[in-house]
């Protein structure tokens, strides 16, 4: 494929990233104005995980900026990461975890034994 073919996959892949943060943060807003009676964990699950989003895109945009603009056209600059590339793998998966736990807190709690009491 060659550098220029992996770069612009790789400068496609930063744009959609960017527009699904832009749902995200799209979707973030209408929770907090629909849904305000929610508990105050689930605000600020919410409320982290926009966060965690917010840097993981931003580290890829530097990541982006760092490779395509600052040392285009200088080789010996892929020898090794910048340090935005991983970070922001270490901020998505904090966001993967945080996710599934809350997925499978609700899954436990859906599944849990009832107890049946008579009267």
């Amino acid at each position: 494929m060659g550098i220029p073919g992996a770069f612009g996959s790789v400068l496609l892949e930063g744009l959609v990233s960017a527009l699904l943060y832009g749902l995200t943060t799209l979707q973030t807003y209408l929770y907090f104005m629909h849904y305000s009676e929610d508990a105050s964990t689930m605000k600020f699950l919410v409320f982290a995980i926009w966060i965690l989003d917010t840097l993981h895109v931003s580290f890829i945009c530097h990541v982006l900026y760092y490779y395509l603009i600052t040392n285009y056209g200088v080789p010996t600059s892929l020898e090794y990461l910048v340090w935005s590339l991983p970070a922001s793998l270490v901020v998505n998966a904090l966001v993967i975890a945080a996710a599934q736990c809350f997925f499978a807190h609700k899954i436990y709690y859906l599944c849990r034994p009832q107890s049946l009491t008579l009267s």
